[in-house]
């Protein structure tokens, strides 16, 4: 399955500026979809996983637009088509 990825982060123009078109396993799920992107574009790696493996508190994803807090979070099944975002942390005050 193919699923689209748009990065916002400083480092976005490390892969391009664009979306990134990932192809998927049938099943991937948003852990694993950020997994793939991370192997692709091993600069980051760092920034998007911790040194478990794990996406970093401070990363924000949305499917379709809507935030993955709101489905089953980074266990949030992708299906072909999806449009993934990863959003940098936000602050404010």
């Amino acid at each position: 399955m193919k699923v689209e990825v748009h990065v916002f982060f400083p480092f976005r123009e490390e892969i391009g500026g664009g979306p990134v078109l990932l192809d998927l396993p049938p099943g991937t799920d948003v852990a694993g979809a950020v997994e793939a992107l991370a192997q692709r574009y091993p600069q980051l790696r760092e920034r998007l996983l911790d040194s478990g493996g794990r996406i970093r508190r401070h990363v924000s994803a949305l499917v379709n637009g809507t935030a993955v807090q709101f489905k089953d979070g980074f266990a949030t099944p992708l299906r072909d088509g999806d449009r993934l975002t990863l959003l940098p942390p936000v602050g404010g005050g």
